[in-house]
Order: structure tokens, then C-alpha cells, then sequence
């Protein structure tokens, strides 16, 4: 029998997605109403640390938009050999970031219609709520504002952002600042009661699989 490692990349999405949708359902049924309610009963929300940290989201969003200028000229005045592709390697490594961060934010909002979700706690439009309301559940295909908490799109961006980072610089030290930049988005998004754990729980899983999609594609890309 074959080992996790050798399985083909789309086996091993596949695999993955069974844990992850186990572990959301536990948290659904069991931990996400209780950490919430217990999140606002201790108003971790005073601190405003916690939401400094999910507006790391935007600066990253921003970084990408930029990079992308930047690219575009950068190219534009490379000779054509700056892509060899007799090259194993990309000679353009954040572009790989940039690139999973862009395919994230598309996908993150496609994915928030068809599950409907009913936020923790009342912050935007006046939505229904779990706090405010006891509203919670799925509400599936239900459009607007109110209905898109599942799956967590900054735990998304920021995770895809963190394991692009991880696969195009292996050896360097930049990869714990995307691990730093994850941890202080799902820590600012659950303390402030913005998302369920298994919102940012889904939303890690498809960032992670964004990431490693658009890092191995660069990777096939440039082969021989």
C-alpha cells in the first residue's frame, strides 16, 4: 500500500478533506456554540490587539496588488531566459504568493454563498446571530451579508499566504512570518467573535490547498 507522501496531489486534497470535514462537524455540533458564547462572556474583544491582527488580511491583499505592478515591469524588462524552463526552480518566488493570495480571495467568496452560515455574533447590516439572536446554523444558497461566515475568508487568504510562503522559500526564515501572520488572523478573528472555529478551520483548509495547487502547478510549469 502506497504511503500519504506518494499519492497523487489530488488523492491526497481528497484525503485531507475527510478529518477536516469531521472535525468541522464536531465543532458545529459541539465546541463552536460554546467557544463563542464563552468568547463573548470574556469580551476578549477589549483588546484591540486582537483586531489589529485580522487587519493583517488587508495589508496582504495590498502587498499582492503591489507585487503585481511590481512583476508586470520587472518582466517587461527581463530578457525571455528569465524563465528558462531548463530551471527546476522559479526564478520568481513571491509571485507564487501573490498568485495563491488572488485565487484565494476568488474562491474564498464563491465558497461563502452556497453554505449560507449565520455569523457568531451581530457586527454587520444588523445580521442574525448566535449572541445577539441565537440564530445558528446553515442556511444553504442564502445570499447576503448576513449568511457568510462559513468558510473564514481571512483564514483563508492568510493561510494560503503562509504555506506559499513555507513552499517557495524552504530555507528561509520569511516562512515563520506567514506562520506568525496566520496565527495573529484566526487568534484576532475568534477572540472578536468574527468567526466559529470551524469556519476558520474550513478556511485553512482550502487556503492550504490554494497554496500547494498554485505552488505545484508553478512547479510543472517550469519542467523540462
Amino acid at each position: 500500500m502506497n504511503s500519504f507522501s506518494s499519492l497523487p496531489l489530488s488523492q491526497k486534497t481528497l484525503l485531507s478533506l475527510i478529518p477536516t470535514a469531521l472535525l468541522i462537524t464536531f465543532c458545529y455540533f459541539w465546541a463552536d456554540p460554546a467557544f463563542a458564547i464563552w468568547i463573548d462572556h470574556e469580551n476578549l474583544r477589549r483588546f484591540p490587539i486582537f483586531d489589529w491582527g485580522t487587519h493583517l488580511v488587508d495589508v496582504i491583499m495590498i502587498w499582492s496588488a503591489l507585487y503585481y505592478v511590481y512583476f508586470a515591469f520587472s518582466f517587461s524588462n527581463q530578457k525571455k531566459k528569465s524563465f528558462d524552463h531548463n530551471e527546476t526552480t522559479f526564478r520568481w518566488p513571491l509571485l507564487n504568493v501573490a498568485n495563491s493570495v488572488a485565487i484565494a480571495i476568488f474562491i474564498k467568496d464563491a465558497l461563502k454563498a452556497p453554505f449560507g452560515r449565520y455569523w457568531p455574533t451581530t457586527w454587520v447590516e444588523n445580521n442574525p446571530s448566535l449572541i445577539h439572536d441565537h440564530a445558528y446554523g446553515f442556511h444553504w444558497f442564502h445570499q447576503g451579508a448576513a449568511y457568510r461566515s462559513f468558510p473564514s475568508g481571512h483564514t483563508t487568504v492568510a493561510v494560503t499566504f503562509m504555506v506559499a510562503l513555507w513552499l517557495s522559500f524552504p530555507r528561509s526564515l520569511w516562512r515563520w512570518f506567514g506562520v506568525f501572520v496566520a496565527t495573529a488572523v484566526i487568534a484576532g478573528l475568534l477572540a472578536d467573535d468574527y468567526h466559529f472555529i470551524g469556519d476558520c478551520i474550513a478556511g485553512a483548509w482550502v487556503g492550504a490547498v490554494v497554496a500547494v495547487y498554485a505552488v505545484e502547478t508553478t512547479k510543472f510549469l517550469t519542467k523540462k
